[in-house]
């Protein structure tokens, strides 16, 4: 089972030096992505796992925004110019970490009829974002940045957009929207359809820099909008993932500690996220003791 790992990292590069070592297998390859804005001398401990790990081309990837769609492309065009037949791609996030053995994940997927995983649910959501019309504001309204001209902006062009029909925000080729988790995991079926589809229409990228958390929409409209039958046939509605909500309205997930051990050991997820070693040293110590039997050091 060949895997492909993409994981999008910005600090605690001793963390992701941990992750990449539990989840080495032997059969797995990892393409890295660093924050444009973090210095990647903090992360040259990565040169000691040699061809194994693969740095893609650095963006600015800041929450909320389209980097975080940008360096995913940037690593899925490096996963497809490798050249190696990868059976599976997982996205991760440098604070993630395996909660199931790495013989379980390979025997799951091997027996599986399922390629894809990944959360998703039509828009509008009324259970999920009550507010904002379910959220429709993600491909209503458009987005440009978090910075005070930014957010002016916005607001100025979402206002006079209620005057000019030609300036309101529309879905390029009539998709139907569709949202979930940033995180999946995908076949090489899949990774090459998202590339052609991408460089076949441009429009829809454009579209997507404009959307708020564009990272939870532009897979999922992608592939939900095919009319391939096998590419269709191949997706769960699970991203294998156990992540922590405070509640549904909350943008972040909460920090795993230690007092959510007993959850994660009966969770039926892959992976859970995030950690952080600063705010909990023990956590993955007892992951590694309790759910993967075994001692990594970092």
């Amino acid at each position: 089972m060949l895997k492909a790992y993409i994981i999008i990292a910005h600090k605690n590069p001793e963390q992701l030096l941990r992750l990449i070592k539990i989840l080495d297998d032997g059969c797995s390859v990892f393409f890295v992505h660093i924050d444009k804005r973090v210095s990647i001398n903090h992360f040259t401990a990565l040169k000691s796992l040699g061809s194994k790990v693969n740095l893609v081309k650095r963006v600015y990837s800041d929450w909320g925004a389209f980097g975080l769609v940008q360096c995913t492309l940037n690593a899925m065009i490096a996963i497809k110019e490798s050249a190696m037949a990868f059976n599976r791609i997982i996205l991760l996030s440098g604070q993630d970490y395996p909660i199931k053995s790495n013989d379980y994940i390979n025997n799951y997927f091997q027996k599986t009829p399922y390629s894809i995983f990944f959360e998703y649910w039509p828009l509008p959501n009324y259970n999920k974002w009550p507010k904002n019309k379910g959220g429709m504001y993600r491909v209503n309204k458009y987005f440009f940045g978090f910075n005070f001209y930014q957010m002016f902006f916005s607001k100025l062009l979402n206002f006079i957009s209620n005057f000019f029909p030609a300036l309101k925000r529309k879905i390029p080729g009539k998709m139907k929207p569709f949202a979930g988790s940033q995180w999946w995991i995908i076949d090489m079926y899949a990774l090459d359809y998202i590339l052609n589809f991408v460089k076949k229409y441009p429009i829809y990228t454009s579209f997507h820099k404009h959307t708020f958390a564009s990272d939870e929409l532009f897979f999922q409209m992608i592939l939900l909008n095919s009319k391939d039958e096998k590419l269709l046939s191949s997706i769960e509605n699970d991203n294998k993932r156990f992540i922590k909500w405070k509640s549904a309205s909350k943008s972040h997930p909460e920090t795993i500690d230690r007092s959510d051990l007993n959850d994660i050991v009966n969770s039926p997820a892959f992976f859970a996220r995030k950690f952080d070693l600063n705010y909990d040293s023990n956590i993955l110590d007892l992951i590694d003791q309790t759910c993967l039997n075994q001692q990594i050091s970092a």
